[in-house]
């Protein structure tokens, strides 16, 4: 962070749409700088090989209408479609005695649904898959000038009632337990408090899913991209305090003071109650804002493999149903070495949603490896090194709902101070990361409007 440390918008934290926020900030003309708090990477090396930091299969956020505006001003719609493109394949359901391949072309859908399931499960399956595309549709309009999301209070409930749609009804059978099946994976918040996770995003990646080998911590790289590109900064520095002015901000990194305008909170709740802790009334009314528990959590399992241990017909994403401990997403992309290349084997990383408090890695490996052995035979002789991440660096978390079943989730904006936003998971928490793209669109006209700067775009 070479010279002035004063800034027009600070965004602190690791979460993707801090990232998108600084990058929209930079391209808009805001003089910005990302802090990351932690260091996000599209790989962690264990033993000599590169493990996905996060999960490879992602919401194809190129179909979800309140992702599209912020893409298409970061020109990064091509630049998904490329980094796919290496690992396009199909997706694949799998259970006791279930192998099911969805291919997106409708004539071979077809033939696979006739092929695993009974004619009538099969003409059920094809007519739920079909409709899956107007599933999600009726937030279209709810996201394009969405309301105060939450509401907060009686009256703000009644007024934004009329905007909401209603709950959809779910498809039952194979594609309803699908889609519950992934919607923890496809958003932070899931349950009766967010219809529109199951409804929109898991829906969205049954049908297409975005395949990127680093997930999330790929994206988060392409939009760091975008933001130097744009002239805007990533601090090297750990960010340690937050105070606020009647104007600004002041922060502390690394013990060099860094004043900004505006401060967009992409963390967690427990990061932001660190940065503020010890501060006055307005620190003490964001922090309480914040504090939104996560009850669970996406676990990884890696697995470096012999190519020869996948068999054939095992597609490059699957969901594998009917387990103890729930749902797996599986995904199977070449694995990569920290030097050298590798020689055909393939890196299988496997999610699970745990509870937040679980630790045991080798049991994690364990009871996966148990559940993978049906649909894998003799998969475990093939194993070169093995790996739990049981809390992600580019962690996922679920958020615990409401008694009452309201919706929970942060504003980009906060009444607590007109120059604070959030662009977390947890804004807009049941969108997942069409959400985030969302909140970091909100942010970003939010600090421009404030910088009192008009609208220009970096080259």
């Amino acid at each position: 962070m070479p010279g002035s440390r004063i800034y027009d918008v600070v965004v602190v934290g690791p979460d993707v749409g801090g990232a998108a926020a600084a990058a929209l900030c930079a391209r808009r003309g805001l003089r910005t700088v990302l802090a990351p708090m932690t260091k996000v990477a599209t790989a962690r090396e264990s033993d000599g090989w590169l493990l996905p930091a996060a999960h490879p299969m992602i919401v194809p956020l190129r179909q979800l209408s309140a992702a599209m505006p912020s893409l298409d001003e970061l020109g990064l719609g091509a630049d998904l479609l490329r980094q796919a493109a290496a690992t396009q394949g199909g997706f694949q359901i799998l259970g006791d005695k279930l192998r099911l391949s969805l291919p997106a072309e409708p004539s071979k859908r077809k033939v696979e649904l006739s092929r695993e399931l009974a004619p009538a499960q099969a003409e059920q399956a094809e007519r739920d898959f079909e409709a899956l595309e107007d599933l999600g549709k009726p937030w279209d309009a709810f996201l394009t000038d969405p309301p105060p999301w939450p509401p907060r209070g009686f009256f703000e409930k009644r007024r934004v009632r009329k905007f909401v749609p209603p709950s959809p009804a779910l498809p039952e059978g194979l594609i309803g337990e699908c889609l519950r099946a992934l919607a923890p994976f496809a958003a932070t918040l899931v349950g009766d408090s967010a219809p529109e996770a199951t409804a929109r995003e898991a829906s969205a990646l049954l049908r297409s899913p975005l395949r990127l080998w680093g997930g999330t911590g790929q994206l988060h790289e392409l939009l760091r991209e975008r933001l130097t590109a744009g002239g805007g900064e990533v601090a090297p520095d750990q960010t340690t305090q937050v105070r606020f002015e009647r104007k600004g901000a002041v922060l502390q990194m690394d013990g060099a003071e860094v004043r900004a305008a505006c401060v967009v909170f992409a963390c967690g709740a427990e990061d932001i109650a660190r940065l503020l802790e010890g501060g006055g009334k307005v620190e003490a009314k964001l922090g309480e804002e914040a504090a939104l528990p996560a009850a669970r959590k996406v676990s990884l399992a890696h697995f470096v493999v012999r190519g020869e241990a996948l068999p054939l017909p095992l597609e490059e994403a699957a969901l594998l149903l009917g387990q103890e401990g729930g749902p797996l997403v599986i995904s199977a992309l070449p694995a990569r070495k920290a030097r050298g290349e590798a020689k055909g084997e393939k890196v299988l990383t496997v999610a699970r949603v745990n509870e937040v408090e679980f630790e045991d890695g080798a049991g994690f490996l364990k009871s996966v490896r148990a559940a993978l052995d049906p649909v894998l035979p003799y998969f475990e002789r093939h194993i070169l090194h093995e790996l739990a991440d049981v809390s992600p660096a580019a962690g996922h978390r679920i958020l615990r709902p409401h008694e009452d079943a309201d919706p929970i989730g942060l504003r980009p904006a906060t009444d607590a101070h007109d120059r604070v936003m959030f662009a977390s998971a947890a804004t807009y928490p049941g969108f997942g990361l069409e959400g985030q793209l969302l909140a970091a669109r909100a942010a970003a006209d939010q600090a421009l409007a404030l910088s009192g700067k008009k609208k220009i775009s970096a080259t």
